[in-house]
């Protein structure tokens, strides 16, 4: 059984208290830190400082990271499996 750890953050200008597990301390607090620079990032880009137009922003940023890497993963499999193939394709005409 994984120990929780207390995990508080300030989320924006929203504070957090979490219960998380030891390994995932580090990527919590990560994941903060990179929210945090967003708000800021969109507080000053947009001249807004409206918590709820800040955080929707933030949140839309992060889900097409998201959507992003998914769709370049899948890509890059896909791109691995066709040469892949190319390869046995080709080690095949030297099978005995």
């Amino acid at each position: 059984m994984s120990h929780k750890l207390p995990c508080n953050l300030l989320l924006g200008i929203q504070a957090i208290s979490l219960q998380v597990n030891v390994e995932e301390e580090s990527c919590v607090r990560n994941a903060a830190s990179l929210v945090n620079r967003l708000v800021k990032f969109y507080e000053e880009k947009t001249q807004n400082s409206d918590p709820n137009a800040v955080m929707a922003l933030v949140a839309l940023d992060l889900a097409m990271c998201g959507i992003k890497f998914d769709t370049e993963t899948k890509e890059l499999l896909n791109n691995v499996e066709a040469e892949n193939e190319q390869l046995l394709a080709m080690t095949a005409k030297f099978a005995i």
